[in-house]
């Protein structure tokens, strides 16, 4: 059944890494490479976990066709900068996505492509992409395997005991006083020095944050290695170095799956038993680190500088904002024709404390109102097939259970006509794009505690 499901996405990837990324000869030649080129596939095994590689060594993916892209869809441009390359190349995978300037039969980029990642997504995998421009492109998947026995270590670190498989380690060191690196230029960034090479720290207390106060006392007998030591990880063509407190030992274990309505965080892939009935989670230290990465990249694009942006709100202004007043998780629905749009405003929402409900036109929008959902408010484009911005206004706001609904529009429509027509017809604000990131959020606040009193 995976194999049959890996079918179609590994066929994409093939057919992308023939039609884009292997350059014609004569280009290749020109570039001091051979005339044919190559693309590998690898698979292997690493903890619970398969991996199969595509790589070909043709001219890359340029990030700058991405960035044009996005920018070509409104995206502020103090969020693109702050994008990172792991962000940009993501988006190959949207849906209609594409930067080639014709789509063959063979392939086009963006066609098949979010098929890979919604294929993999039902297989619980993930896919991750690397490239350098003119040197060629990997593809990584990963996949969960139903193992029910696998060889882990057993870690220690801040009283917090879990499992790491042993195959998914390259090496461990004693940990020493000047083991740990750290420059006066640049003192936050650690590093160990390990085969000639710099590998940058990270602390497993950056990536991981338990609110509970409960502790599981330490193992029966004595540690393998009770004193501090430095495991070394690789993920993808980087290492990685991660402190722990101590190891305890090696051993052979039965992996469980965890059985929840809710997902498990990135890096936490199962639990084993030991034998004194003890719950230990197993986790994936690469993936946990290069989650803990995407996640500072997003709070990082959140805090970029404000781009320029044209807005019209109604507000009064004798009501002062107040944060406090806000209740924690309000759901805003977010109506865009649009994903990439759709995608961008939902990080930026999330990463403010909202809940997002995405709804691809004005039809779904208002279905989705029509059908019971309860939203704190709305942000609707203006530009859309079946139902456009105008039309949203008018079903809605006609209706008197939506009349404190706020509606904010956010179009690329910025001119006078269109903006009077809009508040005319009951939107609680005008953005036109590029918008302002902080001024939006402010603006979403202030209307939600409107129409809350």
């Amino acid at each position: 059944m995976a194999l049959d499901a890996l079918s179609d996405p590994l066929n994409h990837l093939l057919r992308n890494c023939f039609d884009h990324g292997i350059e014609p000869a004569e280009m290749r030649l020109a570039a001091g490479k051979l005339a044919e080129g190559t693309i590998t596939i690898r698979a292997s095994q690493i903890g619970n976990q398969a991996q199969i590689t595509i790589i070909d060594d043709g001219r890359g993916i340029d990030l700058e066709k991405i960035r044009a892209k996005v920018r070509s869809h409104g995206i502020p441009e103090a969020q693109i900068s702050g994008m990172s390359d792991r962000d940009l190349l993501s988006l190959i995978f949207d849906a209609g996505f594409s930067t080639a300037e014709k789509v063959t039969e063979l392939s086009g980029r963006g066609v098949g492509m979010d098929v890979v990642r919604a294929n993999l997504e039902k297989l619980k995998g993930d896919i991750q992409v690397n490239t350098r421009l003119g040197q060629g492109t990997t593809f990584t998947i990963t996949l969960p395997l139903g193992l029910s026995v696998l060889r882990v270590i057993l870690l220690e670190h801040q009283k917090l005991i879990f499992a790491v498989p042993v195959d998914s380690i390259t090496e461990m060191l004693v940990c020493r006083p000047d083991t740990i690196v750290r420059s006066q230029i640049d003192p936050q960034s650690p590093y160990v020095l390990w085969n000639g090479q710099q590998v940058s720290v990270t602390e497993l207390a950056e990536v991981l944050s338990f609110r509970g106060t409960h502790i599981n006392p330490s193992l029966e007998g004595n540690p393998s290695i009770n004193q501090p030591l430095i495991i070394i990880v690789k993920d993808g063509d980087q290492h990685h170095a991660i402190p722990v407190d101590r190891f305890w030992n090696e051993q052979e274990v039965a992996i469980r799956p965890v059985m929840s309505p809710m997902p498990l965080p990135t890096g936490f892939s199962g639990a084993t038993v030991l034998g004194d009935g003890r719950v230990i989670p197993l986790v994936g230290l690469a993936q946990l680190i290069r989650f803990a990465a995407e996640q500072r990249d997003a709070c990082a694009t959140q805090f970029a500088g404000p781009a320029q942006s044209s807005v019209t709100k109604i507000i009064p202004a004798s009501t002062p904002a107040n944060p406090s007043d806000v209740f924690a998780r309000q759901v805003v629905l977010v109506i865009d024709d649009s994903v990439h749009v759709r995608r961008y405003l939902t990080l930026t929402l999330e990463r403010a404390g909202y809940e997002v409900v995405p709804a691809k036109d004005g039809r779904e929008g208002v279905d989705k109102l029509l059908g019971g959902l309860r939203v704190a408010a709305v942000l609707c484009d203006v530009e859309m097939p079946r139902l456009d911005g105008y039309g949203v206004l008018d079903e809605i706001k006609g209706r008197p259970e939506f009349a404190k609904l706020p509606i904010t529009m956010l179009t690329s429509r910025n001119s006078d006509k269109h903006r009077k027509l809009a508040l005319k017809l009951g939107a609680s604000a005008y953005f036109s794009k590029p918008y302002n990131d902080q001024a939006l959020l402010k603006t979403l606040e202030e209307l939600i505690q409107i129409s809350t009193r």
